[in-house]
């Protein structure tokens, strides 16, 4: 089919961004310069079936079903451009189909040209930024990064601990900045139902060098990077250390004091945390010490029976929704016994930025602490308890077995940092130009620092010359670098580290506790999750209401227990259409299993 064109509009959405499946034809988009959406690459995607519908026994869309859409898609065509198509004829197969709109870009005007080279991203503040550095938005980086990218770039901090809730005030009140970033893609993908970002796909192809061919070099991110077919988001993949997550750290000397062997087991664990808690570890004969404290706590009870509640699990080649699964009542029951038994600090449900459990382990009043496997906060960390306690040898715990099995602490998938494009931006060029410098060669001056003032190089990696001084100089600087074409291995650990012995400790411990991360996998059943509307209205509803279950089992007595908070999420679950959704995530899994690695 070719089709004549004097006039098209730039972009025609028909999309139904209510569901990643469905019909092909309410998936496309027609924009200038798509190189996907072309010629003979889309009657080949419509020809064999790769949207997925009306599939037969093995996955494929059946002959019917091909010519149907091969027929609609042509009419489509016609139908959309109304008066600005002259006519379509069908001169032969050999021919190659002509879209409107796929004109190159050197052939089209830029409407982007003549507008201010501006762009404002969002940031994570974790308070990293000391007082005499200035501010998350206004620092040494964030000056020599517009020095350097010559783009006018304005910082947007967001609480890193509610950076979701402050990002859907800024998109609801319309301030919201024209970069906005997440590490969770479901997160991308709500927003995407809700309308509030675009497709990127077009601009990365028209205006992009060093991301495009990033991209090309690494094609397993664009699974994970499109929704409904079409390109929403920017990332770059994780390394090994940016992968693993989770990690759980235990009081060596304190095992060793009182004659107790690693444990191994959910059993031991909490047979140690009652020692920990009992027997006085730390000698000072007073009953002042916890089991238990962290960041991850419940999350590392999850993890290890395989029920996080947000993540679908396949059971039996059903997809089943994490909270509903008997296995996360078996995790509320372990955080109620551990509340129970006093081997948890008691406020450390509303402990919400985990001040108070990171000032137990510092100050050597806590034997097991839930975070990361190290790196910089976890180094932090122990390096403040060396302070406190410079006799103290914590390390690295494996995660214990449980009922359920041996399962590794959370981990992440490939892509780093989601980054997608406000629908209200008004300059997707300069934006790109941003994350192309980004990429190529902004990221490395603010992970490392200026080369002989916070690092040098040895063999190719950044060995850091002053960990205090990288500390607060350079470490928040990493919140920008949100693209990043890095490569790693544990062992540069070692050779990262500053030389001074403390430095050095900290940095073999790391690479213990990452070694140990990477050995204990994760339960991740899909590559990543489904995104549609219904989903995601469930789970905003649910959050908070699976939290107050918890809370409730957890801290109000014997009547409420966890078989009775399962009971209760799973009502709730149903109530709001969980059992439909279950039927939708069931359908997209099928369609799309066969891309799943």
């Amino acid at each position: 089919m070719a089709c004549r064109s004097r006039a098209f509009p730039q972009k025609i959405d028909t999309s139904a961004k209510s569901r990643d499946f469905g019909n092909p034809l309410q998936h496309v988009t027609v924009r200038v310069g798509l190189a996907h959406m072309r010629g003979r690459s889309l009657y080949r995607r419509l020809i064999t079936g790769s949207h997925g519908i009306n599939y037969n026994s093995g996955g494929r869309a059946t002959l019917k079903t091909r010519h149907k859409l091969i027929t609609a898609f042509a009419a489509a065509v016609c139908l959309f451009a109304g008066t600005g198509l002259t006519g379509c004829s069908n001169p032969g197969a050999d021919e190659p189909l002509a879209l409107p709109g796929s004109e190159s870009p050197a052939t089209a005007a830029d409407p982007y040209a003549d507008l201010p080279k501006a762009v404002s991203i969002s940031a994570f503040d974790r308070g990293g930024v000391s007082s005499d550095e200035g501010t998350y938005e206004n620092n040494r980086w964030v000056k020599w990064i517009r020095e350097q990218s010559g783009i006018d770039v304005t910082m947007v901090p967001v609480p890193r601990n509610q950076a979701q809730d402050k990002l859907n005030v800024l998109i609801a009140s319309n301030r919201a900045p024209d970069l906005i970033w997440e590490y969770d893609r479901a997160y991308i993908g709500k927003l995407i139902t809700q309308g509030a970002l675009q497709p990127v796909d077009t601009y990365i192809e028209q205006y992009s060098t060093s991301y495009k061919k990033y991209l090309q070099e690494h094609p397993e991110l664009l699974p994970y990077l499109t929704f409904d077919g079409q390109m929403y988001a920017v990332a770059t993949a994780r390394t090994i250390d940016g992968i693993a997550n989770h990690g759980l750290w235990i009081r060596q000397d304190w095992l060793d004091k009182l004659g107790l062997k690693t444990p191994t087991t959910m059993d031991e664990l909490i047979e140690v945390a009652k020692a920990f808690k009992e027997q006085d570890p730390d000698g000072n004969n007073q009953d002042d010490t916890t089991a238990l404290v962290g960041s991850t706590v419940f999350d590392s009870y999850a993890a290890m029976n395989a029920a996080i509640s947000n993540q679908w699990y396949l059971e039996d080649g059903s997809m089943k929704y994490g909270a509903t699964l008997n296995r996360f009542g078996d995790a509320m029951d372990l955080e109620k016994q551990m509340y129970e038994a006093g081997l948890v600090d008691k406020e450390y449900l509303t402990d919400k930025n985990f001040q108070r459990a990171i000032q137990l382990w510092t100050t050597g009043k806590a034997g097991i602490f839930a975070g990361s496997w190290g790196g910089s906060a976890m180094e932090d960390h122990i390096r403040n308890m060396l302070k406190n306690e410079p006799l103290a040898n914590p390390v690295p715990l494996k995660p214990v077995s449980t009922k359920n099995g041996k399962f590794g602490l959370y981990q992440e998938t490939p892509p780093n940092i989601f980054v997608a494009f406000n629908k209200e931006m008004k300059n997707p060029k300069a934006a790109v130009e941003y994350l192309d410098w980004m990429v190529e060669e902004g990221w490395k001056t603010l992970v490392n620092g200026e080369e002989g003032v916070h690092y040098k190089s040895v063999n190719g990696v950044a060995q850091m010359l002053d960990a205090e001084k990288y500390k607060k100089e350079v470490s928040y600087a990493g919140e920008y670098a949100v693209v990043r074409d890095a490569k790693f291995s544990p062992e540069d650990l070692l050779v990262k580290a500053a030389p001074d012995e403390i430095s050095q400790r900290l940095a073999a411990l790391s690479q213990q506790g990452l070694e140990m991360a990477a050995q204990n996998k994760f339960r991740r059943d899909i590559p990543y999750q489904p995104n549609f509307m219904e989903l995601n209205d469930i789970q905003t509803a649910l959050k908070p209401y699976i939290e107050e279950i918890r809370a409730k089992v957890t801290m109000q007595g014997s009547q409420y227990t966890a078989a009775w908070g399962l009971e209760q999420i799973r009502k709730e679950w149903k109530r709001l259409g969980g059992e439909d959704v279950e039927a939708m995530a069931q359908e997209w899994y099928e369609a799309n299993k066969v891309d799943f690695k």
